[in-house]
């Protein structure tokens, strides 16, 4: 859980979560946009997409809405990967998970200590500005890494 900060659940409302999730996921779309061209001069593309999901008995089986953000076990991301242009998947060939080039921006965290109390997590940026700088850094490390894999499978 890097880049997050502990909150107080009762200082937020389930809208508030929904806002950030969206403006995070514009601005993660926005700067994958720009930085399009870099990995297309490789062949590649890079994808940005929001997800949600739950851990445990309550999630099992359903879909996860905002309106779970205060249960425990609920998260959120903007998830990063690279294909290549026809859409197949972008790895270094090898067997196993490590060879894709994948990363994520988690945003919302709830986690329970036990079975009473609750904590919130939230994405640690102070604005607009340094939230982008956070995702520039992640967009370029996977322009970086898939700039390494292409070279090994070239070799």
């Amino acid at each position: 859980m890097k880049n997050l900060k502990k909150i107080k659940l009762k200082t937020l409302t389930k809208e508030f979560i929904a806002d950030i999730e969206k403006e995070i996921t514009k601005i993660a779309l926005n700067t994958v946009n720009e930085k399009q061209k870099n990995f297309r001069d490789l062949g590649l593309t890079i994808n940005a997409t929001f997800g949600r999901f739950g851990y445990g008995k309550k999630f099992s089986g359903r879909e996860i809405h905002v309106s779970d953000c205060f249960t425990a076990g609920y998260h959120s991301s903007i998830y990063f990967s690279v294909d290549y242009l026809n859409g197949e998947e972008f790895h270094d060939g090898d067997e196993g998970d490590e060879g894709y080039c994948i990363d994520h921006l988690d945003i919302w965290d709830c986690v329970s200590n036990n079975l009473i109390s609750k904590k919130g997590y939230l994405i640690a940026f102070e604005n607009e500005v340094d939230l982008r700088g956070v995702i520039i850094q992640l967009v370029n490390e996977l322009y970086k890494e898939a700039t390494e894999i292409l070279q090994i499978l070239r070799s």
